[in-house]
């Protein structure tokens, strides 16, 4: 009966460290831009419409910044629209962003 006791204690013991030990750090990663991920984008060609520094833009060879608007929404009342940080897709009537 002991000998049980101590067997499970230990298998729990073991069970509970892999645990911890397979865990992310509590601190650092979660302040990472691409935290869930794993993969931080540098800036390079794109050819789709992003949102960087400048606005939205597309890069489709080195050197080439185009700028241009992601695709409008589904729906009624949405406008582009520009608020100093803010620029994308508007919704007039809900009040929010796309």
């Amino acid at each position: 009966m002991k000998l049980s006791k101590v067997a499970a204690l230990s298998a729990l013991a073991v069970v509970a460290s892999i645990g911890t030990a397979n865990a992310a750090p509590i601190s650092g990663l979660g302040k990472a831009p691409a935290a869930e991920n794993g993969l931080v984008q540098v800036h390079g060609r794109h050819r789709s419409c992003n949102l960087g520094v400048g606005g939205w833009h597309r890069s489709p060879r080195h050197g080439v910044r185009i700028s241009c608007r992601p695709p409008r929404p589904r729906g009624a009342y949405w406008m582009w629209r520009s608020e100093g940080k803010h620029h994308g897709w508007y919704h007039r009537r809900d009040r929010r962003w796309h």
